[in-house]
């Protein structure tokens, strides 16, 4: 009896795995996404930037063509902070911390926009003999950051619509 239920399971992997199912997560819903516009309060802002360019990567055009507005998510100015973790004996700093803030908020028709916020951080080494590259990696870190923020604002979109929905 124990061996007839590991030759069917095994049986039941083996032919979901060949027809290629996988597990998607939660599906944007495309007809709440046609009219989504993408705004932000600071014009010209790396996270406005990444977020439209990753919108854009995963098919979704995050502008209206009617000149109606449907669906409005608008991003509020990133909030970088920098916060010191640990220093060399000499007193200069060895490691920092960045905290990164981001705000946003998501309004679906004529519904009130329901404001959103979560915190990302990351650690860097500050090398003193690396004077010209602190620059460069810090730089660097934060494109990472705004990247990761644009990918966890699109993960996070079905449920933001959902809760939306369901006020």
């Amino acid at each position: 009896m124990w061996s007839i239920r590991v030759v069917l399971l095994i049986s039941i992997i083996v032919l979901l795995s060949a027809c290629g199912f996988t597990l998607r997560g939660q599906q944007i819903p495309q007809s709440l996404l046609s009219h989504l516009t993408l705004e932000s309060t600071a014009q010209h802002s790396g996270l406005h930037q990444s977020t439209q360019a990753f919108f854009e990567q995963q098919g979704l055009t995050a502008t209206d063509s009617n000149g109606n507005i449907d669906n409005t998510m608008v991003l509020e100015p990133e909030n970088i902070e920098r916060r010191l973790l640990s220093v060399f004996s000499t007193g200069q700093v060895a490691e920092y911390e960045l905290i990164y803030n981001v705000r946003y908020s998501l309004s679906i028709g004529e519904q009130p926009p329901i404001f959103y916020e979560f915190v990302l951080t990351r650690e860097y080494q500050d090398d003193p003999r690396q004077v010209l590259a602190k620059t460069r990696e810090l730089n660097l870190v934060l494109n990472e950051l705004r990247q990761e923020a644009a990918r966890t604002i699109y993960q996070r979109l079905p449920a933001n619509i959902t809760q939306q929905l369901g006020r």
